[in-house]
């Protein structure tokens, strides 16, 4: 039931949702349609959405007697008072946004409940309603917003191109069905089906169908629950890293948001397997207690608070790190071919449904009975065959009527196939017949299959009697032939790998030598500094420094690790101060491990350098001890692959 909220609540709400750009109706609007339990949205656009925008879903609808309301200010069905706001399980809750669109743009809106015979149809133009009416319609609501900005010229004036408009909005409708992999989403850019999914609950076709089979073949899946926390989801090979974080996709609770927490525990987890200035692609849902976090806090609801958050960005590394270190990321050289993306030809699961709820006279009913959605295939065999494009949604709650394929004639004109047809060969409403789904017919996917190396998986115990060393070219690469695969392995880069685990197990079983500071070197602190300090005492005493507090704001440092990795004793100290105190766990301190990494390279095998085949085999042995073999500690491969049907279709002997 919609109401308009009590003051108290209305002054607790994070307010001020203000109408700044098409995108903030699309999200507004969308958000309104999830909350109102759909299975199917529809989202049109046209002229950046400044001209057109068009949501349609197939949701519970708005009681006729609750309309008017629905666009008054504060108005909502979401929350009834403050208690609400901590246990939120909608996307939206504030009742500003209809409020705010109609301020500033022409809407109409057409819907309709279940249990109601007729839908209802308002008009209102810059907040004044000029039209409200009764109306045949399905169930569900459809709102379109034209005219942006018309009567408020200095917002439109700093509007960016349509071009840049519908990028921003494309961008909004996808996340909003990465988040929602069990709801059907479509959206048409000026006429254009940009994308479309089928709404069958798999997150992993929904990856395919918006950033395509390369990036979708490149998945590993991820599914931890702990704490009450689950984080389920799919991470990205190192091999499609990104030179930003805007692929870095994570929900909570389906919504999505940008947290600087949350970015810092996937980072974390990658840190061992990715390049220096490279980021992830991953697709992240987290599922927690609604009453654990809090969305009120900016209008935009971008921006949450989590309880625990500290738990979760830990949860969130390690579980990142254990779901790739078990994986053979050795990357895989491939013929590069373009993605051909498929035409998408789907219906309008709304148009089908009004078209079976309109009553039409007898005399009328064989046109009006021809469904534009409807796909008649003809063929050189004596019988012509109908197929009748329906979703499943509809199918079985809604009769769809059926023409006798005898009376077909032969024509490519659909108006003509109709005319032939009479009222008494058209099957009675009361005898529906079974329809197919066109989000799974339609759309024909192949099946995104998860990159496995096949049966030659390098780094199997089995793989150390049959990997057989071919040579060394250009005095860096050594070329391995193991079954049906040819390998490269950068020496430099697998021989680094080798000494930084080497070091790195020193490091973390406290076996670092220290050194003794003569005289001791004392360093001022700040408060905040001195607390950090004081939590992780341990964390420097596993680091082989030996420090005691001084006064009440600085420490004196007695002894140092003995190989300082280029450091001053005050430099390192305060590096590693500085990085505890904007992470949550002191296991791993990057500042520690690129000195490590640093200290690695110098001391591996450089390029350009020859090196004889027992030395390589011995090389690659102990790459076979190591967890990660895959990476330098700069994120370089140590290995990649070609196999023997990528030749043959070099060679053309596979087209």
């Amino acid at each position: 039931m919609i109401h308009v909220l009590d003051n108290e609540t209305i002054n607790k709400i994070a307010a001020g949702e203000v109408v700044e750009k098409p995108l903030n109706v699309v999200k507004e609007l969308v958000e309104n349609a999830i909350d109102a339990e759909s299975s199917a949205i529809t989202v049109e656009i046209k002229g950046g959405g400044i001209d057109y925008i068009r949501v349609t879903d197939n949701g519970k609808g708005i009681p006729q007697g609750e309309v008017k309301t629905a666009f008054l200010r504060h108005a909502t069905s979401k929350i009834a008072s403050e208690d609400d706001l901590a246990y939120l399980n909608t996307l939206g809750f504030r009742g500003e946004a209809l409020a705010s669109i109609a301020a500033v743009s022409s809407v109409e809106m057409t819907t309709k409940t279940e249990d109601q015979l007729m839908g209802v149809r308002i008009c209102i133009e810059g907040g004044e309603v000029k039209e409200f009416e009764e109306i045949g319609a399905p169930c569900g609501t459809t709102i379109v917003v034209r005219n942006l900005f018309f009567n408020v010229p200095p917002r439109k004036k700093f509007l960016k191109s349509p071009t840049a408009e519908a990028a921003s909005i494309v961008e909004t409708v996808q996340h909003m069905a990465l988040s929602m992999p069990g709801l059907s989403f479509k959206l048409i850019v000026n006429g254009s089906v940009k994308f479309l999914t089928s709404g069958n609950g798999e997150l992993k076709e929904v990856i395919y169908r918006i950033f395509g089979k390369n990036t979708s073949d490149e998945l590993i899946p991820i599914m931890v629950e702990d704490y009450g926390i689950r984080i389920e989801g799919y991470l990205g090979r190192p091999v499609i890293s990104r030179s930003t974080r805007a692929d870095e996709n994570y929900y909570v609770n389906h919504r999505y948001i940008r947290s600087k927490e949350l970015s810092k525990g996937i980072e974390e987890g990658y840190k061992e397997f990715l390049m220096m200035h490279r980021f992830p692609f991953c697709v992240l849902h987290f599922n927690l207690d609604p009453s654990a976090i809090d969305v009120n806090i900016h209008p935009s609801k971008m921006e949450i608070r989590m309880d625990r958050q500290d738990v979760v960005v830990r949860l969130l590394a390690e579980s990142v790190h254990d779901a790739l270190i078990g994986r053979d990321l050795i990357p895989q050289i491939k013929e590069q071919t373009e993605e051909v993306k498929e035409k998408i030809v789907a219906p309008e699961p709304f148009e089908v449904r009004r078209r079976e709820a309109e009553t039409v006279t007898e005399q009328t009913e064989a046109e009006e009975d021809f469904n534009p959605h409807r796909e008649i295939f003809f063929n050189d065999k004596e019988e012509d065959t109908v197929s009748t494009v329906v979703p499943e949604s509809v199918a079985g709650e809604f009769p769809v009527k059926t023409l006798n394929p005898s009376k077909i004639a032969k024509t490519s004109n659909p108006s003509e196939i109709a005319k032939t047809m009479s009222p008494s060969e058209i099957a009675k409403p009361s005898e529906p017949v079974k329809t197919s789904n066109p989000y799974t017919e339609k759309l024909v996917v192949e099946k995104p299959e998860q990159y496995t190396m096949f049966e030659t998986e390098f780094f199997r115990e089995e793989s150390k009697e049959e990997f057989e060393v071919i040579g060394q070219i250009f005095d860096t690469y050594w070329i391995i032939a193991l079954k049906d695969r040819i390998y490269y392995m950068d020496q430099h880069a697998a021989h680094e790998k080798v000494k930084y685990e080497e070091f790195m197990k020193k490091y973390k079983e406290g076996f670092l030598e220290s050194q003794n500071l003569l005289p001791p070197v004392v360093v001022s602190l700040k408060p905040t500094e001195l607390e950090v300090y004081r939590k992780n005492r341990e964390a420097f005493a596993n680091l082989a420094f030996e420090i005691e507090e001084f006064g009440s704001d600085a420490v004196v440092l007695r002894s140092v690790p003995s190989d300082l990795f280029g450091y001053t004793s005050q430099e390192l100290f305060r590096d590693i101060l500085k990085e505890l105190t904007e992470t949550y766990s002191s296991k791993s301190i990057t500042t520690v491990e690129e000195r490590i990494a640093t200290r690695a390279c110098k001391a591996a095998i450089k390029g350009n350098t020859g090196l004889t085949k027992e030395n390589a085999k011995k090389l690659i042995e102990m790459l076979f001890t190591l967890d990660n073999p895959y990476q330098c500690p700069h994120g370089r491969p140590t290995l990649v692959s070609v196999s023997k049907y990528e030749i043959e279709k070099l060679f053309k002997r596979i087209v």
